[in-house]
């Protein structure tokens, strides 16, 4: 419903005010819709890119930069997945499938994680295209995230 409709709406049933075309009261929340139907449109695309799960464009983008991984040759789908592992990825549960889970959260998609429960070592490869910068954020986030008993080796392509 437009500004105009609404307005109108509300005034109706108070009788004070007629509504011809072209009357003062007319031109008068015409023009209040004018300035109003923007700022409405404009707040409903800033709910709409507030969430992951309906952002579209600038909110997947803002998001992405936060934590340093732009992905914008992705799908959208791709994109909103990546921001929402990488939300659950804060709280790691220990496990070697949340491990993974973290990992994607990072935004890697071409890992592989071998564990040696033994020697309390896990080997991380990874053959994703990244650049030192990348490289140097993916292993300082692996640094806090892994338990410090772990000897963890990270691995990159070449």
């Amino acid at each position: 419903m437009s500004s105009y409709a609404s307005m109108k709406n509300k005034l109706l049933p108070l009788g004070l005010y007629g509504f011809a075309e072209g009357s003062v009261t007319d031109k008068e929340l015409t023009a209040y819709a004018a300035a109003l139907d923007p700022l409405f449109d404009e707040m409903d695309e800033m709910i709409k890119e507030g969430f992951i799960s309906t952002a579209e464009s600038n909110g997947l983008s803002e998001r992405e930069k936060f934590i340093d991984r732009e992905k914008p040759q992705l799908t959208i789908a791709r994109r909103r997945e990546l921001l929402i592992n990488q939300e659950k990825a804060v709280l790691w549960d220990g496990t070697a499938a949340g491990f993974n889970r973290f990992l994607s959260g990072c935004g890697l998609t071409d890992f592989r994680v071998d564990e040696f429960p033994t020697r309390q070592r896990v080997a991380i490869y990874i053959n994703d295209d990244l650049n030192e910068g990348e490289k140097s954020l993916i292993g300082n986030k692996i640094a806090h995230a892994a338990p410090i008993h772990l000897n963890v080796q990270v691995y990159y392509r070449t």
